[in-house]
């Protein structure tokens, strides 16, 4: 009985050879000619099984390097390309908790305001619509108001990611600039890790900051525009009488709408004058709209004096609730098929609401009035200029290939007395996707 082995060796292939020769012709005493051709037979067949095992070896590196270059990843992004505008921390491929400084530069010539958003991150490609056309883009929120004042190497704002469901995001410097285009600055992957399991052990750091080389302001040179000179809005925006929130409200511009620019307001605040659809006239904060087009040639527009409010029994401090954004996720809901209504809640008032309260979303189809199903949230205490993201999952199985409407209603059962709870719910429009009902 042969002992099979692995080495193919020389030594062994000749004791090999030998062995087998005079096992298969039991006797010592053959001609010196037979014994050369066996031997050689011999040596060609271990040669040939050399071959073979490294052609197997060359074959199964191929392949794995074919599935690695097929592997999807997600790239970082996060490396500055202007000094003066730069998020230094949190860095690419960074988990955060809880409230976080968000450090960096905000430093452009002619800035007006600047502000930082976040929204998640999309690891898949996006899926094309039913109709054919193109993936509307996911919408980013609000994780700092707008602010005015240059900042070098130093802390952008505060970003509670608590407001936030854990998992991979991406983070956006948005600096306006008067006269300009908005300017961006990404950070991308940011995991948000606010539930840690309890086999991980948390170790407190004080993270150690990259310097940042700063280099003198450069005037921006001049571009050309092809376009008139427009505003899109950002979030649902109001238009105002004047150029700061102590004016009446005449209007709105929603999200994603445009309006053309026929000044800017000449007390130096940056609200640009627009014209609505209905041929109303007003201004918009600039920190809530991207502005478009060739702004060289602006006029000046000066706003009315400012008006004295009248005598109210009002209490100084109030609660105001009111959404600061929503949308689907997907924006196309699929039938049968759970999707996300994400809300941003924001208290916009000078008083805590002291009390948790309800967020309620409702899918209702026009076509024959039916509420076909709905879902609500309980959101916590809301301080003043504090806001709160939520998604609400909703599943809907009829009118497939119709329009829908999803209603999100926030305080929908009263717990927090507010003076106005006109800006209390949005209405989102979309149609459901067949997907495998019908």
């Amino acid at each position: 009985m042969h002992m099979r082995r692995e080495s193919l060796g020389g030594a062994y292939c000749v004791r090999r050879a030998l062995s087998d020769f005079f096992a298969y012709h039991n006797s010592y005493h053959i001609g010196i000619t037979s014994f050369a051709i066996y031997l050689t037979r011999s040596l060609e067949r271990a040669i040939m099984k050399q071959r073979i095992v490294l052609l197997l070896i060359l074959a199964f590196s191929a392949v794995l390097v074919a599935t690695a270059q097929d592997s999807p990843l997600i790239e970082p992004i996060g490396e500055p390309e202007d000094p003066n505008i730069a998020i230094s921390f949190p860095p690419p491929v960074y988990a955060v908790r809880d409230r976080l400084e968000v450090r960096g530069t905000a430093n452009l010539s002619n800035m007006s305001n600047y502000f930082i958003e976040f929204r998640p991150l999309a690891v898949e490609p996006p899926v094309p619509a039913a109709d054919g056309s193109e993936p509307e883009e996911q919408p980013w929120f609000p994780a700092t108001l707008p602010n005015v004042g240059p900042v070098v190497d130093d802390i952008l704002g505060e970003w509670n990611t608590s407001t936030a469901p854990d998992g991979l995001y991406e983070i956006r410097l948005t600096v306006n600039v008067t006269g300009g285009q908005p300017q961006f600055f990404r950070v991308s992957p940011i995991r948000i890790e606010n539930n840690v399991p309890d086999f991980v052990d948390i170790a407190t750091a004080v993270p150690t900051q990259p310097p940042v080389q700063t280099r003198p302001t450069l005037a921006p040179s001049p571009t050309a525009f092809d376009s008139n000179p427009r505003v899109t809005a950002l979030t649902d925006s109001n238009v105002r009488r004047g150029d700061s929130t102590a004016y009446e409200v005449i209007g709105a511009l929603l999200t994603g709408e445009s309006a053309p620019i026929l000044g800017v307001s000449n007390s130096g605040s940056g609200w640009y004058y627009i014209q609505l659809n209905n041929g109303r006239r007003g201004f918009i904060s600039p920190g809530i709209v991207r502005a478009e087009g060739n702004l060289a040639n602006l006029g000046t527009i000066a706003p009315p004096f400012t008006p004295t409010p009248p005598a109210t029994n009002t209490p100084t401090t109030v609660t105001n609730l009111a959404i600061n954004g929503a949308a689907l996720q997907p924006a196309t809901p699929v039938c049968a098929s759970a999707f996300n209504v994400a809300v941003d809640i924001l208290n916009n008032g000078s008083q805590s609401t002291g009390t948790s309260f309800t967020v309620t979303v409702t899918d209702r189809h026009p076509g024959s009035g039916t509420t076909t199903t709905s879902n609500s949230a309980t959101i916590p205490a809301l301080g003043p200029g504090q806001n709160f993201l939520v998604l609400i999952p909703l599943t809907v199985s009829v009118f497939y290939s119709e329009e829908h409407q999803v209603i999100v209603r926030v305080d929908s059962n009263n717990q927090v007395p507010e003076p106005n709870e006109g800006d209390n719910t949005r209405t989102l429009t979309y149609t459901l996707s067949k997907g495998s009902c019908g």
